[in-house]
């Protein structure tokens, strides 16, 4: 499930133009108004500039103290996976271009 943090986002609408699904709208905030069409691909994440953007396991797939944050830094994109709000485990990605 996608969740979102109110305080750090910018509503830059991002996220909503990212989403392959239709998911996310926004009216004075982004959210997810249509949760069972999202593929929890993560563009959203990858593409919120102010990383206010989180993926938390679904409960079919895991413990839902866990969420994973996604975002580009340089030529990686870096995978943030954070339990009970405390960075565990981060793997960087090198992306061609």
């Amino acid at each position: 499930m996608i969740v979102f943090d109110y305080d750090a986002c910018i509503k830059c609408g991002k996220c909503e133009k990212i989403c392959p699904s239709l998911a996310i709208a926004i009216d004075d905030y982004p959210e997810l108004r249509y949760a069972d069409k999202c593929w929890h691909c993560c563009a959203c994440i990858k593409e919120c500039p102010a990383g206010a953007i989180r993926l938390r396991l679904p409960p079919h797939i895991g413990d839902q103290r866990y969420e994973l944050l996604a975002f580009e830094d340089g030529k990686d994109v870096v995978y943030q996976v954070f339990f009970e709000g405390n960075v565990v485990d981060e793997m960087r990605i090198r992306v061609r271009r």
